[in-house]
């Protein structure tokens, strides 16, 4: 192996390194954010009597807000930006690992042909998700309004 391959392939090890630690500080950004949730929660039913929390639950707008509190329930806008969110993020990864197969020339180039081309699959998938949960929340909307 000549120097130019081993620097290529530094290069490339250092690039997978780096998207790996982003994809890990977001890991570890989101346990965060759930950690703080739970905490809320508890500390939130922990202040509720049982009666309380009955004549909550027997509301939808009762149940509606626990499950807010808990966690559990999301309105169709922020599912319909997660996904949004998740697909750019996809797409990013997808065409980067697509740049580096067609800049790149060494052995085993063709995985990040699959990365990319897997990346920008479920990166469509998420937007096309999203397209129908908003055409979905619409629809819900126009029949609540009628």
């Amino acid at each position: 192996m000549d120097s130019f391959m081993a620097h290529h392939t530094i290069l490339v090890i250092m690039q997978i390194l780096a998207v790996g630690l982003i994809c890990f500080l977001f890991y570890l950004g989101y346990q965060r954010q759930l950690a703080r949730r739970h905490e809320f929660s508890k500390a939130f039913l922990d202040k509720m009597s049982s009666e309380e929390f009955i004549a909550l639950l027997q509301t939808s707008a009762g149940r509606r807000s626990v499950e807010r509190i808990l966690g559990t329930y999301k309105p169709a806008s922020e599912w319909i930006t997660d996904a949004i969110r998740r697909a750019v993020f996809l797409a990013f990864i997808g065409a980067g690992c697509l740049a580096v197969y067609t800049v790149e020339d060494f052995t085993g180039a063709e995985i990040f042909l699959a990365i990319g081309c897997l990346g920008l699959g479920v990166s469509l998938a998420f937007l096309v998700a999203a397209g129908l949960t908003r055409g979905r929340a619409r629809r819900e909307n126009d029949e609540a309004a009628s």
